[in-house]
Formats: C-alpha cells, structure tokens, sequence
C-alpha cells in the first residue's frame, strides 16, 4: 500500500508544520511501528524505506515523521532538542490515535530518534508496546560539546547556533540542546524505562561508543543489548538483519 503524506499544522504558534507517511496496516489487531530518523536525516531515509518494505503485507502499520527542522517539517534546527523531539513524537501519536486508536504502538528510534523513543516511552508508561533504538546516541549535545574546544563552546553559546556537517547535509546546530539535556540524565531514563526495549549498536561505532548502550543496558532492567560485530554508526549493510533482529522480538513479545 501507497504511503499516505500528512502534514499536521501547528495548534500553536509555538510550533511548526509536522511532516509524517502512514501506511495503514493489514491487520486492524495488529501494531503500528513508529519510525524516528537521526540527526540530518528524515522521514523518507533509507532505514524508514527498507523497514515499511518489510512490514508491507504482514500486518502491522508503519509511519515514519520528519522532526521540526528536518525533511519537509517546517523550523530549524536552531531550536533543536530533546525536549522539542519528544513534543514531535506525542504529536504523531495523538495522529495515529485518531487513524489506529486501538493498535498498540512499536518504536524504532535510530541514533537521535533512539534517545526520544526510550524518553517518551518512559515518561508515558503504557502508552507503547515494545522499543527497538538503534545506535542510540546517549549524551548527544554533551557529547558533542566536548568534543570542541573551550573557545569554539563559548562561540557556541554566544552565538546561540553551529553550522556543522552531518552525513552530505549542513546544519546550524542551536545551544539550547546543550542545557536541554540536562533535564534528561540518563540515570532517571534507566530507572523510569518500564517499556520492554532492545538497543541493537555496532561495536565499532565511531560516533556513538557502544559502550554507552552497554552500560544503559547494565543498568536497566527493561533493556537489553545486541551487538552487530564490525558495524559502524549508520549500520546501513545490516539494515536487512535489523528488521529482522526486531521482528523476531515483536513477534515473540
């Protein structure tokens, strides 16, 4: 079935147009599996296309969103953070409560959208099934500030934005997601997580060190881990085994 485009218009001027593809399930029983993209990719990318393929004829729904400042949604990413991500997610949900209101909901978050899946299944306990992250990037604006140097954090900050190159795409990257994150430490996330959730991360990830799913996974009870040996970052060769890594695990839950 043809991918339906949606785009949801703000409810208030604080907000942007919300860009989403659904395709409705075959089975009305049956979950519906909620993509989130990484930073600098969107909604039409290559994981979201491949894992809609493999979903097509066996029942369960998929729709994939583009977050504010990404694909065809509107804003910046002068105003990215977690904080905002996760206002996305609820948004697609509230749309998929209306289309599917009895289907029980899955996660797919990859990198960026790995680390809103695991928050927003924590601060909505029952609200999701099951949550599947992939290379999730733990301490993503703490990480990367440290990565820079004192005097290019303080332009950072002073500026308010960073023009930085992720993947084959430019963006200027906002402050505010440095001090957003603190809200979000990733010992409450271990603690409050009660959602069955399997994070599945390369052991040769240069971007986000596996060691930080091993650690979250060590420290909660609801997680557990896979490593694919030799993967990088995008896992983009695995991308066949992933599904099928996660649909193995869907259908035995």
């Amino acid at each position: 079935m043809t991918a339906q485009e949606q785009f949801l218009e703000p409810d208030d001027p604080g907000r942007d147009r919300l860009a989403l593809s659904w395709t409705p399930g075959t089975d009305t029983g049956a979950p519906v599996w909620v993509f989130l993209h990484g930073l600098g990719s969107d909604r039409k990318g290559e994981k979201a296309a491949r894992f809609r393929d493999h979903l097509a004829g066996r029942g369960p729904g998929f729709l994939s969103l583009d977050f504010t400042g990404h694909g065809d949604s509107g804003g910046d990413c002068h105003g990215l953070s977690l904080t905002r991500n996760l206002e996305d997610v609820g948004r697609a949900v509230s749309f998929l409560r209306e289309e599917a209101p009895a289907a029980p909901l899955v996660l797919v978050g990859s990198s960026m959208g790995g680390i809103a899946a695991l928050w927003y299944a924590a601060l909505f306990p029952g609200a999701v099934r099951r949550v599947f992250v992939i290379a999730p990037a733990f301490r993503m604006a703490a990480r990367f500030a440290a990565s820079l140097s004192a005097a290019a954090r303080r332009e950072w900050a002073g500026r308010g934005f960073l023009s930085v190159s992720v993947g084959d795409r430019d963006l200027e990257i906002g402050w505010g997601m440095v001090p957003d994150e603190d809200g979000y430490p990733t010992e409450r996330l271990a603690a409050n997580l009660g959602t069955p959730s399997l994070l599945i991360h390369g052991d040769a990830d240069a971007v986000v060190p596996v060691e930080l799913s091993r650690d979250f996974a060590g420290s909660c009870n609801a997680a557990e881990l896979i490593e694919i040996e030799g993967g990088d970052h995008r896992l983009s060769g695995a991308k066949d085994l992933l599904f099928e890594i996660m649909w193995t695990a869907a259908s035995a839950s």
